[in-house]
């Protein structure tokens, strides 16, 4: 299917491969002339491409992530030069709103029926294909209408909401243009009911500080319970399952143990810091980095355990959660250790008169994946690098990090809702 007299735009950036030959255009002829025939001031069009480039490289070790934003970020930029007729530089919420406005009803030559490559080899160049759309049916023999899903436009939102972001922190934008559009600008179509909102299942700052506190006073008086603070600390600092601090049978049925050896320090540019190696689901092992604040707790469980060095050494084969046979407690001792806390808590929130923080807090004893997406969210609402933290939770890709952990509108929206007046 062609529509090469219809599409008044072109294909920007090519795979991840490829991405960084795009530093110049020599190979990429069709490339140099759209952004030279365009209507706009052709050095602000270079910048704008270079900026869009510099984001995705970023990504371009991660496909799925790459793909998702590419295809987003172009999409963005052909609206915005031919349709708009702006810079990106100029973008705001009229601008995005309108966007939005046009994947829901977009005209037909802006469609392809099949996915189609952007780029094609020629002689050594890299072609603009002139049958690639931003827009695609995912099937050629589709004869049905183009229509967008709302899980598609949430989609768009969020690769957009990190790539307004990396263009404020450049200093290319002064404001992120998504904050002033209203959600239904953003819906597909009107929803009378149902509840469009994604929760994260996660710990509120308040319930975490009160657990935090509470297990702290408790080990405090009692060493019995300096297990529970240091389990419950780990599995919230450091992003992890339940699964991933007690021993697994890994590949040909040999079993692996979490030890203090799984601790490490490194020093990069002259700056020392400590990482932690996790071995995750399917065998597949990750690095998390472990938070300046995270280290008195892991030397207070050492000095517990009246260990000879108040840090790990390389080579330390001791269990990180020794049993009192000297080997590693179980996944389902770790477990009760978490309830165990929950409960504790819960005990202490009654006490103080706060029943129904409580109830909620018990509701969810046996769920200790909260701590693992309260520890996530809480370093992402910090500034913390979303694909960074990716990788420390052990995602494919930072774009179902974002969509699970991340509803900053929500949250907005909440606080408002909360303040008005009866």
């Amino acid at each position: 299917m062609s529509h090469s007299t219809d599409f008044p735009g072109f294909p920007l950036f090519d795979t991840a491969e490829l991405i960084h030959d795009q530093a110049t255009l020599d190979r990429y002829p069709g490339l140099s002339s759209g952004l030279s025939a365009l209507p706009l001031e052709l050095e602000s069009v270079r910048k704008d491409f270079d900026i869009c480039r510099s984001f995705l490289v970023k990504y371009s070790d991660v496909s799925g992530t790459y793909g998702r934003f590419r295809s987003e970020v172009q999409r963005f930029l052909n609206y915005t030069w031919v349709i708009a007729r702006r810079h990106l530089h100029q973008a705001d919420s009229d601008l995005v709103t309108s966007y939005f406005t046009f994947l829901k009803n977009p005209p037909n030559h802006w469609i392809s029926r099949g996915i189609y490559p952007a780029f094609l080899d020629q002689n050594d160049l890299r072609i603009s294909n002139p049958d690639w759309r931003p827009l695609a049916l995912r099937s050629r023999n589709d004869d049905g209408p183009y229509s967008v899903s709302q899980a598609s436009l949430n989609a768009s939102r969020t690769a957009l909401q990190t790539f307004f972001k990396h263009l404020m922190i450049r200093g290319y934008l002064d404001r992120n243009p998504l904050l002033d559009v209203r959600r239904r600008d953003r819906s597909a179509k009107p929803r009378l009911e149902g509840n469009e909102s994604t929760d994260v299942r996660r710990l509120t700052d308040w319930q975490w500080s009160f657990l935090l506190e509470t297990l702290t006073d408790l080990a405090d008086r009692d060493e019995r319970y300096e297990r529970h603070l240091f389990v419950i600390v780990t599995m919230k600092s450091l992003f992890l399952r339940v699964s991933e601090l007690a021993p697994r049978q890994a590949d040909q049925g040999q079993w692996r143990t979490p030890t203090f050896g799984d601790f490490r320090r490194t020093i990069v540019d002259g700056e020392p810091y400590w990482v932690y190696t996790v071995f995750g689901k399917g065998d597949k092992a990750r690095q998390v980095t472990l938070p300046d604040a995270y280290l008195p707790y892991l030397k207070r469980w050492r000095n517990v355990l009246d260990l000879p060095s108040p840090l790990p050494v390389p080579g330390d084969s001791m269990p990180i959660l020794p049993s009192r046979k000297g080997d590693a407690i179980g996944k389902r001792q770790v477990q009760r250790l978490y309830e165990q806390a929950m409960v504790r808590t819960a005990d202490r929130m009654e006490a103080e008169g706060f029943f129904d923080e409580a109830r909620q807090l018990l509701a969810i004893k046996s769920e200790t994946h909260y701590l693992r997406h309260t520890g996530a969210s809480q370093a992402i609402e910090a500034g913390g690098d979303i694909r960074h933290i990716s990788e420390e939770l052990g995602h494919a890709n930072a774009t179902f990090t974002e969509s699970v952990y991340v509803n900053a509108e929500q949250s907005r929206r909440r606080n408002a809702g909360r303040k008005r007046r009866v």
